[in-house]
């Protein structure tokens, strides 16, 4: 299996036994380490690998073998994951809006429609964001692009 970290933010707190149990060398550095545990938790425990990581984290990993993106977004949702689909089809994410507006596609209309539920609550509730068709993933969930469609669980 050929898997790759594609974009990676936060902190795994359980790493130690991660290591331990994955077989991961410790001595990583703390990048390194949190890359190899993603890559070998994928291809351990598939789309259950959240059930054994704690920590804040969001990130994306391309399964070459599968030609399919596994993104996880962590139970409490500490940090963002967000992803917005071209009019040609091709998927845009990033932990940061910022990147989605960066890349090739990215069409930027205000989604005007929250801005009274903004107002309101002082923030936005579900997936949706100030910019149509930028959508938030949801705390404790993954989604999976494959054949041009989005799964989310």
């Amino acid at each position: 299996m050929m898997v790759k970290v594609k974009e990676y933010r936060g902190h795994i707190r359980n790493w130690e036994a991660l290591c331990a149990e994955l077989g991961i060398d410790k001595t990583l550095s703390r990048e390194a380490r949190e890359e190899a545990i993603l890559v070998k938790a994928y291809e351990t425990w598939g789309c259950k690998m959240a059930d054994h990581m704690h920590g804040m984290f969001a990130f994306a990993l391309w399964d070459e073998e599968a030609e399919r993106l596994f993104c996880l977004r962590d139970q409490f949702g500490t940090k963002p994951f967000y992803y917005y689909v071209t009019e040609d089809g091709r998927l845009l994410y990033g932990t940061m809006i910022r990147q989605i507006m960066e890349q090739d596609g990215f069409v930027k209309v205000l989604n005007d429609k929250l801005l009274q539920i903004y107002m309101s609550l002082t923030y936005i509730p579900g997936e949706e964001t100030f910019f149509e068709g930028v959508k938030k993933l949801l705390p404790g969930r993954y989604l999976i692009w494959e054949d041009g469609k989005i799964t989310i669980e």
